[in-house]
C-alpha cells in the first residue's frame, strides 16, 4: 500500500471512531502527556508547541491547558505564505499563544491557511525559534512499531523537526487505531522517538 492509499485507509478508520470514543481517548493521551510535563521539575518556564486538532485526530487541547497552568508557553504551528516559506525556508513557524488567546488567534482557527507575515500579529502572537522548544506535541495519520509517521503529506514536521534542539522532548499522539504494521518512509522522512496512542 503506497503512502496515499494508507493515509486514505487510516483516516476513514479514524473517522469511523466515534465521538465519544475520540474524546475519551484523547483524554487518555493528555492525560499521559501531564505526566511526561509534570514529570519536567520545577525549572525556568519552558515551552511546549501543541496543534489544534482538525477533524478526527487526537485533540491535545487538554494538554496545553494543563501546560499552561504549569507556567509554560504554550506554542501554535502557523503555516507560512509562499513568499515567507522561500525567505525562511519552513512552510511553518510555531507562535506563542497567552492563555485565553487561543480564539483570537487566527492560525490556530485556520490551521491549513498560509499567512503572510503582516496577516498575524506578531507582538500578540511572537514567533518562537524552533531552538527554543523543549517538547513538541506532533499530529500524525499512521505510525508502526518503528516510530516512522505518516503525516499529511506536506512536508512541513519533517522541515520543522530538525531544526529544533537535541534537548526538546518529540511527542507524537495517535489513536491506537492508527497504528499500522509499515509505514513507508522516504528518506526525508523522519521517525519519532516518542509516540503516545490510547
Amino acid at each position: 500500500m503506497d503512502k496515499a492509499e494508507l493515509r486514505r485507509a487510516v483516516i476513514a478508520r479514524r473517522d469511523a471512531l466515534d465521538l465519544d470514543m475520540r474524546a475519551a481517548k484523547s483524554a487518555a493521551v493528555c492525560a499521559r502527556l501531564v505526566e511526561l510535563l509534570g514529570g519536567s521539575g520545577p525549572a525556568a518556564p519552558r515551552t511546549v508547541a501543541v496543534y489544534a486538532a482538525m477533524g478526527s485526530e487526537a485533540d491535545p487541547a487538554a494538554f496545553a491547558a494543563a501546560a499552561a497552568k504549569h507556567g509554560w508557553r504554550v506554542a501554535y504551528p502557523c503555516m507560512f505564505s509562499a513568499a515567507d516559506t522561500v525567505a525562511c525556508g519552513q512552510r511553518m513557524c510555531m507562535r506563542a499563544v497567552a492563555d485565553g488567546d487561543a480564539s483570537e488567534a487566527p492560525f490556530i482557527a485556520h490551521p491549513t491557511r498560509a499567512f503572510a507575515a503582516t496577516d498575524v500579529d506578531s507582538s500578540r502572537f511572537p514567533i518562537v525559534p524552533a531552538e527554543a522548544l523543549d517538547m513538541i506535541v506532533v499530529p500524525l495519520v499512521a505510525f508502526d512499531h518503528n516510530g516512522a509517521r505518516l503525516g499529511y503529506g506536506g512536508g512541513c514536521y519533517d522541515r520543522y523537526l530538525p531544526a529544533i534542539s537535541p534537548a526538546c522532548q518529540i511527542i507524537g499522539i495517535a489513536f491506537d487505531e492508527q497504528r499500522v504494521d509499515h509505514v513507508p518512509t522516504d528518506t526525508h522522512d523522519l521517525p519519532l522517538p516518542h509516540i503516545i496512542s490510547a
